[in-house]
């Protein structure tokens, strides 16, 4: 009999390409980007056309309207797309960091900026990223089989005399 652990999945991502020329494909593949993000549960969009930031769309987790007026906690937002980069917040640090080490954005006020698509190809691997943080967002925490959080003040107290 094989014993199975629980491992949180991790991130990784290869190398993105600086320089590759860019194709017609590029404007369908964000369309595509956009269709799976709004295809994901549980999903709110804010437009925002104003002057400051023309055509910026945030994406929030939806939350029970009644559950947060009465805790008055704000929505989480989950990304915010605008016309260079997908902003992506709630990644943990080991996916921030193969983000960043991997050239597929930057790191921006504790959110990771991540390059738009180029092509089908990277539309893959961005979406994967925006899936990582979703899924941090909305699943139960990552926690092994078996393992049981202790706190230090839980640990025995022992006498440093000889009279034991």
């Amino acid at each position: 009999m094989t014993k199975t652990s629980k491992k949180a999945a991790r991130l990784t991502l290869p190398a993105r390409i600086r320089n590759k020329p860019t194709n017609s494909g590029d404007f369908a593949a964000r369309m595509a980007l956009v269709d799976r993000i709004a295809d994901l549960p549980g999903i709110e969009t804010v437009e925002r056309n104003d002057e400051t930031i023309p055509g910026q769309v945030e994406i929030y987790l939806r939350r029970e309207t009644s559950d947060r007026v009465l805790k008055r906690k704000p929505a989480r937002q989950l990304c915010c797309l605008d016309c260079n980069f997908v902003t992506v917040s709630g990644l943990s640090r080991w996916d921030t960091f193969q983000v960043l080490k991997n050239g597929w954005g930057k790191l921006f006020n504790d959110q990771v900026c991540v390059y738009l698509p180029r092509d089908h190809e990277e539309l893959e691997i961005v979406w994967s990223v925006i899936r990582q943080a979703y899924c941090r967002f909305t699943g139960p925490p990552n926690l092994e089989s078996g393992t049981v959080m202790v706190s230090t003040w839980d640990f025995p107290r022992f006498s440093r005399t000889s009279l034991q």
